[in-house]
């Protein structure tokens, strides 16, 4: 890793430690400008849709949301510095740090601005402003995308194939996945529990949004029961055998590195099918698996009985896509 790499990622971390101190800043120069107008108490308990239930003394309120923004400012400058945290928790723990932060500064401008507006505390009606405290929980994207993204570690199998002059590379096998099989059913009967009182009874209509939602989503799942996973000179294809529906295509020319490893659920985000920032993965159990990392620094994984076979394919098609010259193109006229 160069210098300046390394370079960018420091300031990167900082920056990223820095934004968590925004939301306590914020509190405290609020807190400073509305200083001589704020009343004594300020609303801050709603049960529903009415009038707050409850409200604390500023100072109170003051010192709950400067712990909710201060510890999660302090605890991210800590973590810009902590040289034996990985890229992937270190982004994480921004994440979850930056939602304690943005809903602590949102709780205290929503009850000392609103309590300003209407004078007494027990008056405050939240109404739509509710909505702004589940936006500012978004708070924690903002550090998670400043903080440097985990270096992708991958060795490429060192295993080929050796062709004969007219033999065409090929390898596909079809795998079940019952865990997916398991879910599907569960939704099923899930749904027939919930709806299938108001079908027999022929209100069907009044809970089609319902009814579709769980439709939709046995699908989904059931187009994982089974799949299959094929390796040939187009790159590496998952497609659900059930319904025909492509569910991921790597194109040859964008494979980088190639490998079969051991695949471990825990560091994949658990079992099924996984979608996290610059990685994807088809997780059936603990066990061998395919791995893919692409030109553009993403990977994709999924749990295979025989990954070497796939992955040396792969590779050696891949050397050999690298290597044969390109054609000339026909000159327009």
């Amino acid at each position: 890793m160069s210098a300046k790499s390394v370079r960018t990622e420091m300031v990167r971390k900082v920056l990223a430690g820095a934004s968590l101190c925004v939301p306590v800043l914020v509190v405290i120069i609020s807190w400073w400008v509305w200083r001589d107008d704020l009343p004594t108490e300020l609303a801050s308990h709603w049960s529903g849709s009415g009038p707050a239930d409850d409200a604390m003394a500023v100072g109170a309120l003051l010192a709950l949301n400067l712990g909710m923004t201060g510890v999660p400012a302090v605890a991210g400058v800590a973590i810009s510095v902590w040289p034996g945290m990985s890229a992937r928790a270190r982004r994480g723990a921004y994440f979850f740090l930056g939602v304690f932060g943005g809903m602590g500064t949102v709780t205290w401008l929503l009850s000392a601005g609103l309590t300003m507006q209407v004078g007494d505390p027990y008056e405050v009606v939240l109404g739509a402003w509710v909505i702004v405290s589940f936006v500012a929980a978004g708070y924690g994207i903002i550090p998670f995308l400043i903080a440097p993204r985990p270096r992708l570690e991958a060795t490429d199998v060192q295993g080929r194939i050796e062709f004969a002059p007219s033999a065409v590379g090929a390898w596909s096998q079809t795998i079940t996945g019952n865990l997916f099989l398991w879910v599907a059913i569960g939704l099923i009967i899930l749904g027939s529990v919930i709806y299938g009182p108001a079908v027999v009874a022929g209100r069907a209509s009044d809970q089609i949004v319902g009814i579709a939602v769980i439709a939709v989503a046995s699908v989904l799942v059931a187009s994982f029961v089974r799949l299959r996973v094929t390796a040939d000179w187009r790159g590496l294809r998952v497609v659900s055998a059930i319904f025909r529906i492509p569910l991921k295509r790597i194109r040859l020319e964008a494979i980088a590195v190639v490998e079969a490893a051991e695949l471990r659920p825990a560091e994949w985000g658990g079992w099924g099918y996984r979608i996290m920032p610059g990685r994807s993965a088809v997780i059936l159990r603990k066990g061998p698996g395919l791995i893919v990392t692409t030109k553009n620094e993403k990977q994709f994984a999924i749990s295979l009985d025989d990954p070497e076979t796939p992955a040396a394919l792969l590779a050696t098609l891949r050397d050999d896509n690298a290597a044969a010259p390109e054609l000339p193109r026909e000159s327009k006229r």
